[in-house]
């Protein structure tokens, strides 16, 4: 087929160029909602999230009377709202509400004496240690200590705590492997694990103690050492502490920590990526605790997805610049799942801390620029074909009514002479009745036009009424309106117009036709009828009353004009 059939006119190119743009438009619709699905929601600063308010609303309802946060304030009564976990739940609220810039909306003050209450000395402690528990009658933990502590730098509290005793209560449970032990994990004893490791570390760097003056680089070797040591070489894993197996994605975060903020691994490229042996790292965390959401599970090759097990990992790619190896479309997909019709995260305090964490880990993948160029790009083409649409609609319409006035023209003109017909000329009568008080009728006959057919031929007759009706034409007022009436009768209306000058039209191109050369039969004459009416007669008796007096200049001789 021939592209020149669908291009051979100017309608059809514009088609095609209105349908090209909408197929544009509509694709950079689609690559615009695709983005927006997948990165919408990621925060961008300078700009309040979607799913801010309706979470700042949520959460602030959840501090109790005396400062911390629980999970459901209709339980603030009971006695069993304040427990083991409170203080971690409150450390997750106060991180969301910080990282949505809402912390002046809760009350701050009673939070922290909340917390001071809970700040103490271990029961065996030796010299100046102080740290953090989760409940006024526990002992003092790691895991508490580091909750407290972040909670007051958020709060910009932690001048009111003593940091160097704290730094010496977290040292005191430093094992010579190098790793950490804490009381809150009673099921390892004093064993060193990575959580209690990182936690240790965490808390360090939350106090701005992790230095090379409170933290020695032997302790932080040690350290390194004991990372090292949880690293499995059969499974490319880390595991709780060295000899245990792997189970969980949280030691692989816990590892991350315990490397990435000590002061001896600052500075040196590639360093991280040696300690974690990164690369096998990612191999197995995809592989083996990735589920089939394209997120990540907790446990080891389990298809279970879990929303912290996902925050860790993207906290930790997004340090080492990783991102690149983990489905960030996928995780975006799966945290929406978790918005209330509001778009807020309101299931409980750990999903929002969760969630919101993540979102702000994955925030510099966000597609910014290209959301703005493929929504400029939508409008752009969509406007640009409903241009071309309108372009086209206005041709197709000028082009319609062109062929309509072609069309009326068509019936409203002799074919031959094309001058007027007669439909015409009824038409004009009744718009010149309607609008003048009185016109004029000539009817014009050529004299002898049959033997003109006889002799000559139908084919000179023909050029005979051409040449007539041209020379009626340039010698008509413009105000009168010249039609064939039939065979070679013609007629003139002539509206505003007396008897008289009537006549002296009609006498006029009587002398013109009598003094005219016409091709092959030389001279001709005409005779003319002319009536008149003062809008009482119909168009019908103009006519009678004109082809009678037309009949008396034929009686008369011819060439001549009568007026009865």
């Amino acid at each position: 087929m021939r592209l020149g059939f669908w291009l051979n006119s100017k309608r059809m190119l514009l088609l095609w160029a209105a349908i090209i743009c909408a197929v544009l438009a509509l694709f950079f619709y689609q690559k615009y909602r695709q983005l927006d699905r997948y990165y919408s929601i990621l925060p961008v600063e300078g700009e309040t999230p979607e799913y801010a308010n309706g979470t700042i609303k949520w959460l602030v309802k959840r501090q109790h009377p005396d400062g911390y946060f629980v999970s459901n304030p209709d339980l603030f009564d009971e006695p069993s709202i304040l427990n083991k976990e409170s203080v971690r739940l409150t450390r997750y609220a106060v991180s969301v509400l910080d990282e949505l810039d809402a912390l002046d909306q809760i009350n701050k003050d009673t939070l922290i004496q909340f917390l001071l209450k809970n700040f103490k000395s271990p029961s065996n402690a030796i010299g100046n240690l102080k740290g953090f528990s989760a409940l006024p009658n526990s002992p003092v933990t790691l895991r508490a200590t580091l909750d407290s502590v972040i909670i007051l730098r958020k709060l910009e509290a932690l001048g009111m705590i003593d940091s160097e005793a704290v730094a010496q209560l977290i040292l005191a449970y430093q094992n010579e492997d190098g790793g950490f032990w804490d009381p809150d994990y009673p099921e390892f004893g004093k064993q060193s694990t990575l959580k209690a490791t990182s936690n240790a570390v965490l808390s360090l760097v939350h106090l701005d103690k992790l230095n090379s003056m409170v933290v020695s680089p032997q302790s932080q070797q040690l350290i390194n050492q004991f990372i090292a040591d949880s690293w499995s070489s059969d499974s490319k894993l880390f595991s709780p502490f060295p000899g245990h197996p792997p189970t969980s994605s949280y030691d692989i975060f816990d590892a991350w920590v315990s490397v990435y903020y000590l002061p001896i691994n600052q500075d040196k490229d590639g360093l991280h990526n040696k300690l974690l042996y990164l690369d096998e790292l990612i191999e197995s965390i995809n592989s083996k605790f990735r589920t089939t959401d394209k997120v990540y599970s907790e446990e080891i090759n389990s298809d279970i997805s879990s929303l912290k097990a996902t925050r860790l990992i993207s906290t930790m790619m997004k340090h080492l610049d990783k991102l690149e190896v983990i489905s960030v479309p996928d995780i975006v997909s799966f945290i929406k799942d978790y918005r209330d019709p509001k778009m807020a995260f309101t299931s409980n305090i750990y999903t929002a801390h969760s969630a919101i964490k993540t979102l702000e880990a994955l925030a510099s993948t966000r597609e910014t620029d290209s959301l703005k160029l493929y929504k400029v790009l939508t409008f752009s083409a969509g406007i640009m074909a409903i241009f071309l649409l309108v372009i086209l609609l206005t041709h197709q319409h000028r082009e319609t009514s062109r062929r309509h006035r072609d069309l009326v023209q068509k019936a409203q003109t002799d074919r031959l002479t094309s001058l007027h017909n007669r439909y015409y000329l009824e038409m004009q009568f009744q718009r010149y009745y309607d609008s003048f008080s009185h016109m004029a009728y000539i009817l014009i006959d050529v004299d002898h036009f049959k033997s003109i057919n006889d002799q000559l031929g139908h084919l000179v007759g023909d050029e005979v009424l051409i040449e007539l009706s041209e020379l009626l034409r340039k010698n008509t007022r413009k105000t009168d309106t010249l039609a064939r009436w039939g065979g070679e009768e013609f007629a003139i209306l002539c509206p505003e117009t007396e008897p008289s000058q009537a006549e002296t039209l009609a006498e006029k191109l009587r002398c013109i036709i009598e003094k005219s050369q016409f091709n092959h039969v030389g001279h001709i004459t005409c005779s003319f009828g002319i009536s008149w009416t003062a809008n009482q007669q119909t168009l019908r008796e103009l006519y009678l009353k004109a082809d009678k007096a037309l009949y008396q200049s034929k009686r008369n001789g011819r060439n001549r004009v009568t007026y009865l």
